[in-house]
């Protein structure tokens, strides 16, 4: 595995574009640049907030709420693959094998039903444009590979 998330022997393709191509395959999922700024987000077509954001090729945050963190942290933080952040509502899963695509793909399903259950429209950030070592490059990659496989854009106004 390339230093850049790219899988061995894939070429060009990385952990986050399997994600990719994986969730837009879902109903009622599509993908938009993320909210803070920095890669792509995705959301599902019964909310307007994202429960997806892919900074780089090897980083996926996951919105899943303080209640269901609180309730899975142990479980979570034991896989060791999952950063759980203090007081946070976002989780982080680097994205170095297919074990961690196979991860956020499942934990994707339980971000939809977390963010179904907020009460109220704000988006709650991930603080992902706050951290100073995330690579631009790779966010700017992330966001040329999803305009190339999400160009539909949202399926509510096709």
């Amino acid at each position: 595995m390339a230093a850049n998330g790219t899988a061995s022997g894939s070429g060009t393709t990385s952990f986050a574009d399997r994600v990719m191509e994986r969730l837009i395959a879902w109903p009622g999922v599509w993908g938009a640049p993320a909210v803070c700024g920095v890669g792509a987000g995705f959301l599902h077509i019964s909310d307007d907030r994202q429960f997806l954001h892919l900074h780089a090729p090897n980083e996926a945050q996951l919105l899943l709420t303080r209640p269901v963190i609180a309730r899975l942290r142990k479980p979570l933080v034991e896989t060791g693959r999952v950063t759980v952040q203090p007081g946070g509502e976002w989780v982080a899963v680097g994205l170095h094998t297919d074990t961690d695509v196979a991860l956020v793909v499942a934990l994707s399903s339980v971000a939809i039903k977390a963010v179904n259950n907020i009460i109220g429209t704000r988006q709650p950030r991930c603080g992902a444009a706050d951290r100073l070592h995330l690579d631009a490059g790779g966010a700017r990659t992330v966001l040329r590979r999803w305009t190339a496989l999400l160009g539909a854009g949202d399926p509510r106004r096709s």
